[in-house]
């Protein structure tokens, strides 16, 4: 019996990788050479990743497996298409085909549902009696200890970069609403014996080891042991991570010991309730500049990932996000533009939504809009991630990232960048509009200078309940600003204190907003403490600029304790004050 297990290519229009990009920094996947691993000694198998070799459609051979991410789903049915029309049955496994059995089944033989250990010798047999179930579904989540080592010697290991991957745990710690891995592998973190991966390591006997695991430190005490375990043997390795490594000293200690060279985080958003929103807990955004400094002053590459279109990303994002990856000297970018992959928590939150634009899976590649985002167009988030892509991958922008001052690594550092040049020329040229600079002018940390003259804006039970919220912000107002393009409404909410320099500050903003020609909603909600300095020049502010407070400015949630200094600002603005500290900011419309 001869068996042929295919990974298809993508077929995007610009996602599509070439040799040179596969050769520059590219590894193979480990599905198909562990399913391979599976397979009975006795049956002959082949794996074909497309990406790298073409298909040879009249190869004579008795069963085909196929597997596939949503993105990829596509191109897997044209596959199975060409092989059943010769009378070969195909099977489907991968994500896509474990979270939508019944599209898969119409396109292909068979569906291996999950995790492909306990099943897959059943498949084998059945196809070999000629007598294939249409569903096989995997009955638990299998346990770790003693998986045979991926046939790695089935690929051609000359087309890619690396190909000593080797896999620690599978699932995540994580629970992020995004994501399918949670979903594929179940609430779950399943790791290998240390000794098991150690010995795999040493037989691959090269200098450079890639652990494709989706968290290698989401069990920091597993972590700890193989990165002891893997010091004497003198590899570099890179992985994916999550930014609690730079919090546990001595995890990242150990962890550079071994050999890190580089690592995948997922920082995905300068926003705190984006975060919040999808359960990215580990993230903190007031920690990502110390964070990455300690990574960096490690010596780990960091390969940063971003995703655009969360529900409170607005037109200022892309600015942002770019100005961040260079102050804060990200060596290597990565964007994508949020995609609802099916079966996972946010798909289904916007398919009920009715929110969910297309479902040709094609375009579920991280590179288009398949969504209705909350604070702006599809057409404004689609330019918007194209302008990042070209913009980040500039000359001048790479400069400002690597030699400013000039980095470890400095030389791979230029070459990769260049690399991720090529690949980000491929995409059309972007927009943003000039209101996106304007966002970024709007926001900033104002001292407070009359500290003695603050008044608490809340009750002694908030204050006390806030206590350590209210110490991070006793002597600053911070102010953010986004854009909600529908409503065409800049929100400004402001957290911390207030004095009359920070509230002299905060009315230049809002002048310079009001010049947009958007309407501005202004929301003390997160204001502890204000000084009546402040509140009289709020009060002297509106009378001076009546018709445009009046008509174009919106006061939400104001602070209860000093309604009676408030009703003089309500009885300025006369009619419109009645809606002052009634008007409710739109879901997904507070801030950035």
């Amino acid at each position: 019996m001869r068996i042929k297990l295919i990974e298809p290519k993508f077929r995007g229009e610009w996602a599509e990788q070439d040799v040179e990009d596969i050769r520059s920094f590219w590894f193979p996947r480990l599905t198909l050479p562990t399913v391979a691993a599976l397979t009975p000694p006795e049956v002959d198998v082949v794996v074909t990743d497309e990406n790298v070799e073409e298909i040879d459609y009249e190869e004579p051979v008795d069963l085909v497996g196929l597997t596939a991410m949503t993105m990829h789903a596509p191109a897997a049915y044209a596959i199975a298409r060409r092989f059943r029309q010769r009378g070969i049955p195909v099977v489907m496994g991968g994500i896509h085909a474990s979270l939508l059995p019944q599209e898969a089944l119409q396109h292909v033989d068979s569906v291996v549902v999950g995790e492909a250990e306990e099943i897959w010798p059943t498949v084998v047999e059945d196809a070999r009696k000629g007598c294939l179930r249409r569903v096989y579904r995997a009955g638990s989540h299998p346990d770790l200890r003693g998986l045979p080592r991926p046939r790695l010697d089935l690929l051609r290991m000359e087309a890619y970069d690396r190909v000593a991957c080797v896999q620690t745990a599978r699932g995540c710690p994580f629970q992020c609403d995004y994501c399918s891995v949670s979903r594929f592998f179940g609430r779950t973190f399943r790791t290998r014996p240390v000794e098991e991966v150690v010995q795999e390591v040493k037989a691959l006997g090269e200098r450079f080891v890639v652990f494709v695991d989706d968290n290698i430190v989401g069990n920091p005490s597993y972590a700890k042991e193989l990165f002891r375990r893997l010091i004497p043997l003198g590899i570099r390795w890179g992985s994916q991570a999550s930014l609690s490594i730079a919090r546990d000293r001595e995890l990242l200690d150990l962890a550079v010991k071994s050999g890190c060279y580089s690592l995948f985080v997922g920082i995905e958003s300068l926003s705190e309730q984006n975060l919040r929103d999808v359960h990215k807990r580990t993230n903190r955004v007031q920690d990502y500049e110390r964070d990455l400094k300690t990574l960096r002053d490690h010596g780990v590459t960091v390969i940063a990932s971003f995703i655009f279109g969360l529900e409170h990303d607005d037109e200022g994002t892309f600015e942002r996000t770019v100005r961040f990856c260079e102050q804060n000297r990200i060596p290597l970018p990565v964007f994508f533009i949020l995609t609802p992959i099916p079966g996972t928590p946010l798909y289904e939150r916007l398919d009920r939504e009715g929110r969910i634009l297309t479902k040709q899976w094609h375009k579920y590649d991280g590179m288009h809009v398949v969504f209705q985002p909350r604070m702006m167009s599809p057409e404004t988030l689609q330019k918007g991630f194209q302008w990042v892509c070209q913009e980040v991958y500039s000359w001048g922008s790479i400069a400002r990232r690597l030699f400013f001052p000039p980095g470890r690594r400095l030389l791979p550092h230029i070459g990769l960048n260049k690399t991720f040049r090529r690949i980000a020329r491929r995409i059309p040229p972007g927009e943003v509009s000039p209101l996106a600079k304007v966002l970024q002018s709007l926001e900033g940390v104002i001292p407070i200078r009359e500290v003695r003259s603050l008044l608490p804006t809340v009750t002694d039970e908030a204050l006390q309940r806030g206590s350590s919220w209210i110490r991070e912000t006793w002597n600053v107002l911070r102010i953010r600003a986004a854009y909600h393009e529908p409503m065409r409404t800049i929100f400004f909410q402001l957290e911390g204190a207030m004095d009359r320099t920070s509230t002299r500050a905060l009315i230049k903003r809002v002048m310079r907003a009001v010049r947009t020609g958007r309407s501005i909603v202004i929301d003390f909600e997160r204001v502890h403490h204000l000084s009546p300095a402040a509140v009289d020049l709020l009060i002297r502010e509106a009378r001076e600029r009546l018709q445009e407070w009046s008509q174009r400015i919106r006061l939400v949630n104001l602070p209860e304790r000093l309604n009676g200094m408030w009703g003089h600002l309500k009885d300025v603005l006369g009619e419109q004050g009645a809606s002052l500290g009634g008007v409710g900011l739109p879901e997904g419309g507070r801030s950035t």
